[in-house]
């Protein structure tokens, strides 16, 4: 999913329109209009700062390089995971890898029958 993308579910999501998400970050509703469809992106971090706090998700969650939406869930992730017997750790480590590779793989051949699956 691009920013823009990104950014107008989370405007939906919010039910708010262009014209108002413009007004929050200091932009006109053009703007707004231009960042959604891909034809600009916002020059100036701070408007990104600005996007994910009104929005309460991550920089890495508004620039789609991450799909957890805040930096608490990450940390309460991490927190569950230091709880783990060492070798709890090791298998969700294992899962994980296996998931990413799975993802990875998908993402290469999605046109891949459901009946070939590695394991």
């Amino acid at each position: 999913m691009s920013f823009g993308s990104r950014l107008r579910l989370l405007r939906e999501e919010r039910n708010i329109t262009q014209k108002q998400l413009g007004s929050i970050i200091g932009v006109s509703p053009r703007m707004v209009s231009f960042y959604e469809s891909g034809a600009h992106f916002p020059r100036d971090e701070k408007i990104l700062h600005q996007l994910a706090d009104y929005f309460e998700v991550s920089t890495d969650f508004l620039l789609d390089y991450s799909q957890v939406r805040t930096e608490a869930t990450l940390k309460a992730f991490c927190a569950e995971f230091k709880n783990l017997p060492f070798a709890a750790q090791q298998n969700l480590a294992e899962y994980m890898h296996f998931l990413s590779y799975k993802s990875k793989k998908m993402r290469v051949s999605p046109s891949a029958s459901s009946e070939t699956q590695d394991f």
